[in-house]
């Protein structure tokens, strides 16, 4: 996400950054079938987030994140990869507050989870069966 932001002059916050790798697990589960990465996804106050990536985006605050993450699931071609840069042309415009809201609604994977259990993993299976549900040919 970080390399396609700069590639079009953009850049991204650790928020932002969340939501969107989110996203993309989303869609690759529910596309798919497989994870675009391995680590669990947590419900925080916030929204959806991969404790391992807040960890590494931590120093940035609600700043800019200007440094490459190190990842054990880099991505370079193939079907994860274009769910990615779906994901980015389908969202580079939202701030981070608005994904926040995105990730937020009623009966999303966030809001089941932190209804049940707060700061608690959020279900591979939950997002991929709502990131379906979202798909046009799933209407």
């Amino acid at each position: 996400m970080l390399r396609l932001a700069r590639s079009e002059g953009k850049s991204l916050t650790n928020m932002q950054l969340q939501k969107l790798v989110f996203l993309a697990q989303g869609y690759a589960l529910a596309l798919l079938g497989r994870p675009v990465y391995y680590q669990n996804t947590h419900a925080w106050q916030w929204g959806p987030v991969v404790p391992k990536l807040y960890k590494a985006l931590q120093s940035y605050g609600s700043g800019i994140v200007t440094q490459d993450i190190p990842s054990e699931d880099e991505l370079t071609e193939g079907e994860e990869m274009e769910i990615v840069r779906g994901v980015w042309d389908g969202y580079k415009q939202y701030t981070g507050s608005q994904l926040s809201n995105l990730t937020h609604k009623p009966g999303s994977p966030w809001s089941s989870t932190w209804e049940k259990e707060r700061f608690a993993v959020i279900p591979p299976e939950l997002i991929g069966s709502y990131y379906k549900q979202l798909l046009p040919a799933a209407r």
